[in-house]
């Protein structure tokens, strides 16, 4: 499972995941304008077939504007620090997982 953090989540996530999430990068190592901007984001993960992580729900407009792929999770815990993340995403495992591969389904919340 690939996933692609966008930039308003912390890149320091990624070594706190790394053990369920092995497969992520940050938004800042990819090779695009910085600050990225959402769509080239968007593009991005599309072509490289990777799911968006993002607290930001322009994300989801862009899903109506564009369609899918890519898919988009979408976390829901702006008063969480990294560490706190980290750890809910650690326990939401397996939801993220049958997200991931449940090709009807193209976002997720996370509270």
């Amino acid at each position: 499972m690939k996933l692609l953090l966008d930039a308003n989540i912390s890149w320091r996530i990624i070594k706190l995941i790394e053990n369920d999430f092995s497969d992520c990068l940050h938004a800042k190592d990819i090779k695009i304008n910085q600050p990225a901007k959402d769509v080239e984001i968007w593009e991005f993960a599309k072509q490289n077939n990777f799911t968006i992580l993002t607290h930001d729900d322009d994300f989801e407009k862009l899903l109506l504007l564009k369609g899918a792929p890519p898919k988009i999770i979408i976390l829901k815990t702006f008063n969480k620090n990294t560490k706190e993340i980290a750890e809910l995403l650690s326990t939401k495992k397996e939801i993220i997982e049958s997200f991931v591969s449940n090709d009807e389904l193209m976002i997720l919340e996370i509270y």
